[in-house]
């Protein structure tokens, strides 16, 4: 509520140092802060949506999902650089996780090391690492629990 588009948003402060508060741990305690985002932006509902995609544009992408509390379709567009650069700066972030990569690049399905992935998928991580100046150093590559790439 504090930090999003009220009255679209949870009523919850999802934050690193809000949820620090709510389990007692003081912020001194907390050496690495990992913020997660997904290669590209969906929202429920109403409520502003920058660079917004067409319903049409989202499944051509791949990009269709739908809320799974609601069951309602959910709206998308591509990553949104200010909206990851308030994040960092309100969590005091000082590394990135990316998820769906392969929803973005369907060849690096899967994969499990950088070396792995295609020239495309590193230029779109090294770019928002670049634009960010925040090493991504989790990357989910599908569904399953090893569908991962760790680079700590």
């Amino acid at each position: 509520m504090w930090h999003g588009t009220y009255p679209f948003v949870t009523s919850k402060d999802v934050t690193a140092s809000g949820i620090c508060a709510d389990i007692g741990l003081g912020p001194k305690n907390v050496d690495e802060v990992i913020v997660v985002f997904k290669s590209y932006v969906t929202r429920v509902g109403t409520g502003p949506l920058a660079n917004e995609l067409s319903l049409e544009e989202a499944e051509k992408k791949g990009w269709s999902e739908f809320g799974t509390v609601t069951g309602r379709q959910r709206r998308a567009a591509d990553f949104d650089f200010d909206l990851a650069r308030r994040a960092i700066m309100l969590n005091s972030a000082t590394q990135i996780s990316i998820t769906k990569l392969d929803v973005l690049f369907p060849e690096c399905a899967g994969k499990t090391s950088y070396d792995e992935i295609s020239s495309e998928a590193k230029s779109f991580i090294e770019n928002i690492e670049e634009k960010l100046n925040t090493p991504v150093t989790i990357i989910g590559t599908g569904p399953a629990i090893n569908d991962v790439i760790d680079r700590r």
